[in-house]
Formats: structure tokens, C-alpha cells, sequence
């Protein structure tokens, strides 16, 4: 089949009758609608997912900072726990140190009681039994 012609055209440079342009085709103006239309949804959608990229990437540095300041944070966190650590094993080693001085003590305490206790005896044996105390009795103001 031939492409029907038109004898006038507003698109030739002299529009004597008998020009020969072939009309658009209805299918050929659909597809030129289509794809024109087409083009204009990707440019909205490029658009769109450029300013979504730009939000994210805004977010994105957002979540950077705030995850160096966490880092930071938590660096800190673990500085002051390992000096809380080493204090607290400085006082335990301290309090250790402060045991065994007094079980030193109580031992030097129970050996001089037991020393004590000994010289008592030998006291009583060779000090006769009288009603005399060897403790001189408390001085009252009337006297």
C-alpha cells in the first residue's frame, strides 16, 4: 500500500499544489506521544530520585556524625572504666595489704594475750591467796 499525499503542505518551502508529504501516521503519532510522554516520566522520576539521593546522602552524613560521636563517646566511656578498673584494683590490692597487717596484729595481739595469760598463772602460784586485790580501789571525793 502507498502513503496517501496531499497536493498543498504548510511544511514546503513552496507550497504549489503537488507537493508530496506523507502524513503522520496515527500509529506513528501515538509513538511519538508515547515515547515524548515517556521521556517526560523518566525526567520527573530522574528528578525525583535525585533529590531522594540528596536526602539520603544528607541523612547518610547525619548517621556519620552521630556515629563518631558515639565512637567518641564510647572511647571515652571505655577510658574511664579501665581508670575506674585500676582503682578499684589499686583499692582491693590496698584493702589485701590493710588485711593482712591486722591478721598480723591479731596474731601479735592473741601471742602477747596468751604471754599474758601465762604470767598470770605463774603469778597466782607464787602470790599467796589473800582477800587483798592488787587493784587499788577508786578514790571517792568524801575522802
Amino acid at each position: 500500500m502507498t502513503k496517501p499525499t496531499l497536493n498543498f503542505s504548510a511544511s514546503s518551502p513552496n507550497q504549489e499544489s503537488g507537493a508530496t508529504d506523507v502524513l503522520w501516521q496515527p500509529s506513528w503519532l501515538h509513538w511519538l506521544i508515547s515515547a515524548l510522554s515517556g521521556t517526560v516520566e523518566i525526567e520527573k522520576q530522574t528528578a525525583w530520585l535525585k533529590k531522594h539521593n540528596a536526602e539520603l546522602r544528607k541523612y547518610n552524613e547525619e548517621l556519620r556524625k552521630y556515629n563518631e560521636e558515639l565512637r567518641r563517646s564510647n572511647a571515652e566511656l571505655k577510658r574511664k572504666n579501665e581508670e575506674w578498673l585500676r582503682n578499684e584494683q589499686l583499692s582491693l590490692e590496698e584493702l589485701r595489704r590493710s588485711n593482712a597487717d591486722l591478721k598480723k596484729s591479731n596474731a601479735e595481739l592473741e601471742r602477747k594475750n596468751m604471754r599474758l595469760a601465762e604470767l598470770e598463772l605463774k603469778l597466782d602460784a607464787v602470790l599467796p591467796k589473800s582477800n587483798f586485790s592488787l587493784i587499788p580501789p577508786n578514790r571517792t571525793d568524801e575522802s
